[in-house]
């Protein structure tokens, strides 16, 4: 699943979450706003780690909010927690 959409796009956020973690529910205006900071297109992909145990066991996900993002293909940031839109714009482009 995440193998196919990472592979698809060239720039792929991941948000790790549960419907459970309030913290979780804060994220989604932030990643609503997140595009329109950014000078390249996005693709943000959310995962419930509660339907998907195997995946999110695979990558470590112990806690969340957990956002990746993959460019290219390959992981090459994570972060536990949240940021706001414009902060997480900025650590974005810096991976472009």
């Amino acid at each position: 699943m995440l193998g196919e959409i990472v592979a698809k796009h060239p720039v792929v956020l991941v948000d790790f979450y549960a419907d459970w973690c309030e913290p979780c529910k804060w994220i989604d205006p932030i990643l609503k706003e997140l595009p329109g900071k950014l000078d390249q297109d996005i693709f943000i992909q959310k995962i419930n780690i509660d339907e998907h145990v195997a995946l999110s066991a695979s990558y470590d996900i112990k806690s969340v909010p957990v956002l990746m993002l993959f460019v290219g293909g390959e992981s090459v940031w994570r972060m536990n927690g949240f940021l706001y839109a414009k902060e997480l714009a900025e650590k974005i482009k810096e991976h472009f």
